[in-house]
């Protein structure tokens, strides 16, 4: 069960609010597999830990890439990001999906989100558009599928320099492999500096 929310035109996005949507496949898709095959085998090889909850702890000590973060989540530009101002949100404990969250984790869950779509509004003092994915435990799978999973949500924005100013995936990037514009340190600091409500209200 993929959940995922597209805001903005430059995503494709018809109508002019973010809006979310729910698909269900008999497979996993290509990107949750390709993760869940690594946090199966960082599971297996580490006697059980799991790889992004350690990758939660590391980027909290080391706070240079971390955006946000409250009791249970951390917002951090991953170093691996593909796009300029890409964001993932880790739960800091192992949770396997939603469902795993009691009613305190789920408000934290949701102040996250919303800080993070906060300083992108403020970042380009705009709309900011992006396609924000959830990845957690497969619906049906096996234990160690299910065991190795760990919720986290993904947001891939497209804008780079400016409000007007968008990154394409194109040429070498396209066939090759993707380039950094900015690096995600950069990132990171320019999303903390930006925060607060002042460009949300003038948005309302």
């Amino acid at each position: 069960m993929q959940i995922f929310e597209n805001k903005g035109a430059a995503m494709g996005c018809s109508n002019p609010h973010p809006h979310g949507q729910i698909w269900t496949t008999t497979g996993l898709p290509e990107e949750p597999a390709a993760e869940l095959e690594q946090l199966i085998n960082y599971r297996r090889e580490q006697g059980g830990v799991n790889l992004l909850e350690d990758y939660a702890k590391l980027e909290a000590e080391k706070e240079e890439r971390v955006v946000f973060k409250n009791k249970t989540f951390l917002a951090v530009c991953p170093w691996w990001a593909v796009w300029p101002f890409e964001v993932m949100i880790i739960a800091r404990q192992h949770k396997r999906a939603l469902v795993d969250f009691d009613d305190e984790e789920r408000k934290d869950l949701a102040e996250a989100i919303s800080d993070v779509t906060r300083r992108y509004d403020n970042l380009f003092e705009t709309h900011f558009p992006y396609s924000m994915g959830l990845h957690q435990a497969p619906l049906e799978g096996t234990n160690a599928e299910i065991e190795a999973s760990h919720f986290h949500i993904h947001f891939y924005p497209p804008l780079l320099r400016s409000a007007t100013v968008r990154k394409f995936l194109v040429g070498y990037e396209l066939m090759a492999e993707p380039q950094r514009d900015i690096t995600p340190e950069q990132a990171a600091a320019r999303l903390r500096n930006c925060g607060g409500e002042l460009y949300r209200n003038k948005l309302q």
